[in-house]
């Protein structure tokens, strides 16, 4: 990691190095500065650009700040806690002599998961984590698919098709061909934020773009969207198990 003064403050940063034609960069909680540079770009000319860059370096450094980084990965033993519509919930495990398939039963207090005694450790989490993963997909299914019913009518259309998918970079997608695509992780945030999802992909539906006319249809159907987009930039990485 290497360091440049910008306005008397010392910035850290991490150059990597590829078959890249141009210099990219990149600010993310955690990881801070991230160049992305060609092989044979001089060390000096990596400085001038991040200079150059420096008033958009700071702001999104300053943004970042807010970002809550992805929490420690989960041991899935009992008194851990997981996210279900913005609420906190006790994960309880139950073993079972010569129980056949890992169920979740969620009593609106806690997680009960009932699993074979038999497995062996390093097998066990993973185990427990895909019977969790196929429940929050059931459920995301489910409340999203009610969540369109109910706004459909004041976007004035409706999908195509709805899938439920596994996606590391993106909440929600609109194709050209109709159809919604929501990451199943959502089902974890508040409702008011599984709403603006709804809400956000129903509009690409009138709408297949970021314009004005596309972000006043977003306020006209979610007066507050602007709080549930915040909260999803701040806490995003919050919703995984």
């Amino acid at each position: 990691m290497e360091k440049i003064k910008i306005n008397d403050k010392d910035i850290e940063y991490t150059v990597v190095r590829s078959s890249r034609k141009t210099i990219g960069l990149e600010v993310s909680p955690g990881k801070g500065l991230l160049i992305r540079a060609p092989k044979r770009v001089s060390r000096k000319r990596i400085k001038e650009v991040i200079r150059e860059k420096a008033p958009w370096i700071l702001k999104k450094l300053e943004e970042v700040k807010e970002i809550k980084p992805e929490p420690e990965p989960l041991e899935y033993v009992t008194g851990e806690k997981i996210p279900y519509l913005g609420n906190y919930y006790n994960i309880l495990i139950n073993e079972v002599q010569g129980f056949k398939q890992t169920e979740v039963v969620f009593d609106f207090d806690n997680f009960l998961i009932t699993i074979n005694n038999d497995i062996k450790k390093e097998e066990r989490r993973q185990i427990i984590k895909n019977a969790l993963e196929a429940w929050y997909r059931k459920q995301a299914g489910l409340v999203i698919n009610e969540r369109i019913n109910i706004f459909k009518d004041k976007i004035g259309r409706e999908p195509v098709l709805v899938r439920i998918k596994k996606q590391k970079k993106r909440w929600g997608s609109c194709s050209s061909k109709g159809n919604l695509n929501f990451n199943w992780k959502l089902i974890m945030a508040p409702m008011s934020v599984l709403d603006y999802l709804v809400v956000h992909e129903l509009a690409h539906l009138v709408h297949p773009n970021h314009s004005k006319d596309y972000w006043n249809l977003v306020e006209l159907t979610m007066a507050d969207y602007q709080d549930s987009k915040q909260w999803l930039k701040i806490n995003g990485n919050l919703l995984t198990i």
